[in-house]
């Protein structure tokens, strides 16, 4: 007796034209967009998703330097104003999400529907990072004197200042926008491990992961 599995992926390549496998990557990456925005991008999820998993947080020595100074509320109003801010973001984000996964080439489906648990997400990054990083700058920048996280932060600076009178060298806007980024792919990672492994997640395009 021999076993039925189909540990190549051949019986599958057979049963699927490109065409189909490209759908079903397509289809989920815009599944594993749809869970990042509404985990992410509503309620304030960026602060209070998964218990905080996704806040987003400051861990520079500056910080400490002002905590040991009773200032430590500054990081913490930081960190409130921030969150709000990348939450915000939903239509943006959706947008740019919608754009790159849109714009998406697959030179080599099978690779990426046999290439593990999390290989279509990390194509999409390795892919659209520089675009989804690029398209976010506008926004966050916007967002930043709207929701007074520029005030914020240059009170920070201005008092780490008073105290060091040391330059600091932290581009803040950049490091929003990779935060934000990290956690989008993240969650996209996530989602796509349950497409793979739970029916439930799985729709007509996607029904390819069960073979």
């Amino acid at each position: 007796m021999a076993s039925c599995n189909d540990e190549s992926g051949t019986y599958v390549n057979q049963l699927y034209t490109n065409a189909q496998k490209e759908g079903a990557v397509k289809s989920c990456l815009t599944q594993s967009k749809d869970s990042v925005l509404n985990h992410l991008f509503e309620n304030n999820g960026f602060y209070n998703y998964d218990n905080g998993y996704y806040r987003i947080d400051f861990n520079q020595s500056i910080f400490d330097t002002l905590s040991a100074y009773n200032l430590g509320y500054l990081k913490d109003t930081l960190v409130v104003l921030t969150n709000r801010l990348a939450s915000s973001c939903y239509a943006n984000m959706s947008e740019a999400l919608t754009n790159a996964i849109n714009g998406m080439v697959y030179w080599n489906p099978d690779s990426l529907i046999y290439g593990g648990t999390n290989a279509i997400t990390n194509y999409f990054k390795m892919c659209k990072k520089d675009e989804l990083k690029a398209a976010m700058q506008s926004p966050v920048s916007i967002r930043m004197n709207v929701y007074n996280v520029t005030e914020t932060w240059n009170t920070i600076l201005n008092q780490y200042r008073n105290i060091c009178n040391v330059p600091v060298s932290i581009d803040l806007q950049n490091n929003i926008i990779d935060q934000m980024l990290n956690a989008v792919f993240e969650e996209m990672s996530i989602e796509e491990y349950n497409i793979r492994t739970d029916t439930t997640h799985q729709d007509e395009y996607t029904k390819i992961f069960r073979q």
